[in-house]
């Protein structure tokens, strides 16, 4: 006989274990706005960054930009996956008619269910939890096959409202964005479900694109130009140093350069790096500077195999109000027949390309830029790369960080010798910033605060930071009198 609490316990697991299936099968949910009929290339958000797209069924659609962005007919969605449904392929539909030409031929290809009234559904992953990302999908028939067909589209249990398939005569069809904000899985999913007054609701897709978008609310980074690598003094030593990364080199502690060690495992503050920027390799060619250390190292770094979608890092730890420098080096140089390049977002502030030297010019390159750390103490720097061929693949070969702060003071000026003759005062200092101005401040009681001291003189260092002046200041009849040497 199976006793009761046996049959409740049996029941209380298996009810986990849905529990358990259901929270695993959770996705983010996708706030959706109004469908829009189809008009032009403008169509096509450029928001934020891109992070991949997927054309269905046309294996050309890189050679078919629309408004700057490139779609892939074999998507570049990381980890995309559809159901076994959404199995059919159509390059037939009819033309929007637009006037932008690469954008009537995307249209005119999708994938579709041949099994009339069922949900389909498809998916994509390696997104960085906590960012925001744009969804942008397209829906198109156009050919006026008698039926008004349409779909709604629902991410994390939130549907939209039903885009027209343009099918009944008063095409074209239609596109909607939506956005959301990655969890911990780094995954999305979506779920079509289709409508029609006819025998075909087939669910359908012609176009999709996905954009980070998220609100970049740390420190705007100031960036110089990329200098191509070239040796030793490369590495700044400038301030003090706070952390580095040497991605894939597990003994880069081995390999100092210009006095800097750079740790392979990373020993900046709660540093992570985003999803995409997963890939590492060793064989890249090297720099052919006179320090092998140097060369060393940078033979290896970390890359994102997922073609255009930026990669990120991310640390924390720092100061707030102190003034840090990064460095980014980026190198590859084996000459692969592509000019590839990337740029380094840093807040709102986006850097100028730096090159891989993949293309037989290299090596490649590294780049400096600063900011002033917020009350997060943190940074996230986002790599976008570009190519003239098929691997645009964001990389990091080596990164610096170090504080600054102490840098940027004024400097401080000495009075080096004083001497009086009467009235006349001369004083010679050293110590004050090139060509900068100064103020000498008389004062007969040393404990009244410098800001109530008599300003009696201004003058001017030299290009080397020292002053030699004489003026008649002095009041004989005052038993002691103190001076102040301040910049101005």
């Amino acid at each position: 006989m199976i006793k009761y609490d046996t049959i409740k316990r049996a029941f209380l697991l298996a009810a986990a274990a849905s529990l358990a299936a259901a929270v695993s099968q959770a996705q983010p949910a996708v706030s959706w706005q109004a469908p829009v009929t189809i008009s032009g290339a403008s169509d096509v958000v450029t928001n934020g960054y891109y992070f991949g797209t997927w054309a269905p069924q046309d294996g050309s659609a890189n050679g078919d930009p629309v408004n700057g962005v490139t779609f892939q007919g074999f998507s570049d969605l990381p980890g995309l996956n559809s159901s076994s449904l959404l199995d059919d392929g159509y390059n037939g539909f009819g033309n929007p008619n637009t006037s932008d030409t690469n954008y009537n031929t995307l249209l005119q290809y999708g994938r579709f269910s041949d099994e009339g009234n069922v949900t389909v559904t498809f998916g994509w992953n390696e997104m960085t939890a906590g960012r925001t990302y744009l969804v942008e999908f397209w829906v198109n028939d156009g050919r006026n096959i008698g039926q008004a067909r349409s779909e709604t589209i629902s991410g994390g249990g939130i549907a939209s409202q039903s885009l027209s398939y343009g099918s009944d005569g008063f095409g074209p069809g239609q596109f909607i964005i939506g956005t959301f904000v990655a969890d911990n899985s780094q995954s999305q999913t979506l779920t079509l479900t289709p409508f029609s007054n006819g025998s075909s609701p087939d669910p359908q897709i012609n176009l999709l694109q996905i954009r980070d978008v998220t609100t970049n609310t740390q420190p705007n980074v100031t960036w110089s130009a990329p200098v191509t690598i070239s040796g030793a003094s490369d590495v700044s030593t400038l301030g003090t140093y706070f952390g580095s990364w040497a991605p894939q080199d597990g003994a880069a502690t081995n390999d100092p350069v210009n006095g800097v060690t750079f740790e392979g495992f990373s020993d900046l503050p709660a540093f992570a790096a985003g999803a995409t920027l997963d890939n590492g390799y060793n064989g890249f060619n090297s720099p052919n500077t006179a320090d092998s250390d140097y060369n060393f190292l940078l033979q290896s770094g970390r890359f994102s195999n997922e073609g255009r979608a930026p990669a990120t890092f991310f640390w924390a730890g720092m100061t707030p109000g102190d003034t840090y420098q990064v460095q980014f080096w980026v190198n590859d140089a084996r000459n692969i027949g592509e000019a590839r390049s990337e740029t380094i977002t840093g807040g709102s502030n986006v850097s100028a390309r730096v090159s891989y030297g993949s293309d037989g010019f290299g090596p490649g390159q590294y780049i400096t830029g600063t900011f002033v750390a917020d009350d997060t103490g943190a940074q996230t720097l986002i790599l976008n790369g570009y190519s003239t061929g098929a691997d645009p693949d964001p990389q990091v070969n080596l990164f610096q960080v170090r504080d600054i702060t102490a840098t940027l003071a004024p400097p401080s000026p000495k009075i080096t010798s004083v001497a009086v003759n009467g009235a006349l005062l001369t004083i010679t200092a050293t110590g004050g910033p090139a060509n900068g101005g100064f103020n000498v401040l008389q004062s007969a009681d040393l404990t009244v605060p410098p800001a109530q001291w008599t300003s009696v003189f201004s003058g001017s260092f030299d290009s080397s930071g020292d002053a030699a002046f004489s003026a008649n200041v002095v009041n004989p009849s005052n038993p002691r009198e103190f001076y102040i040497l301040q910049n101005q």
